[in-house]
């Protein structure tokens, strides 16, 4: 009988909408867990925030959009992929999100990859761990909230100094990695000053690379290497498709 009224309850719930796995301000994100590489093609200093917009449309973006999807499917991982804004207190670029359930080596591998594909000086990724001292938090606007230099200085202002920001036709979805969780506080101000749904997980994240572009295609190299020895198959051709999405 207490079974039976457990089950009832459970079924009014999830009905309801009310269920607490679905997203909820500042709780653990419960759905399957994600992996995310953030990865940039471009390789110029000082960009203004209107030339990190327009550069969403260049070909550069296009021609790195192309290969994240062939790594992908290489590694047989469906992912996600989003053009994006990368925006900190004195720049800005065009970028990439990457969003898929990946292991921690082959995460290496695709942001290694990635990474020298564009000539960066560093990647960086974010893998979920319930250990992890590292949080990622995402933020989910609201339809009418589409002023990208004005949520990146409201964040600014609430001192959230590094932000990837994914405009999409009908919301705006911000994504902040916290390598030392020192940012709850100030996400928790931001999303309520922008009226934003937010989540966190726990995790890691790292950048790969190096401020010295040629360094940086050496640790690239290094890991990419590393990866393909132990899993040569990777080498192969890609005969999958695979879903992705800008």
């Amino acid at each position: 009988m207490k079974a039976q009224k457990l089950s009832i309850t459970f079924l009014v719930l999830l009905v309801l909408g009310v269920w607490p796995v679905f997203y909820a301000h500042g709780q653990q994100n419960s759905r399957k867990l994600q992996s995310y590489i953030f990865v940039s093609p471009n390789t110029r200093e000082n960009l203004t925030l209107e030339e990190a917009m327009a550069g969403l449309k260049s070909a550069e973006e296009i021609r790195l959009i192309a290969e994240e999807r062939d790594v992908a499917c290489r590694l047989r991982r469906a992912v996600t992929i989003r053009k994006a804004v990368g925006s900190w207190s004195d720049g800005a670029e065009h970028s990439t999100v990457i969003t898929g359930s990946m292991g921690l080596s082959s995460l290496r591998y695709a942001g290694s990859w990635l990474g020298k594909f564009a000539t960066q000086k560093a990647i960086l990724y974010f893998h979920p761990s319930s250990k992890g001292g590292g949080r990622i938090y995402v933020l989910y606007l609201r339809p009418k909230m589409s002023d990208i230099a004005g949520i990146a200085n409201k964040l600014e202002g609430d001192g959230i100094p590094n932000r990837t920001i994914v405009p999409r036709r009908n919301r705006v979805i911000v994504f902040v990695v916290d390598l030392k969780n020192e940012l709850r506080t100030k996400i928790r101000s931001a999303a309520r000053r922008l009226r934003a749904r937010w989540t966190a997980s726990k995790g890691e994240g790292e950048f790969i690379g190096d401020d010295n572009r040629d360094k940086a295609q050496k640790i690239y190299d290094a890991e990419i290497a590393g990866y393909e020895k132990k899993y040569p198959n990777v080498k192969a051709a890609c005969r999958v498709k695979l879903r992705s999405a800008k």
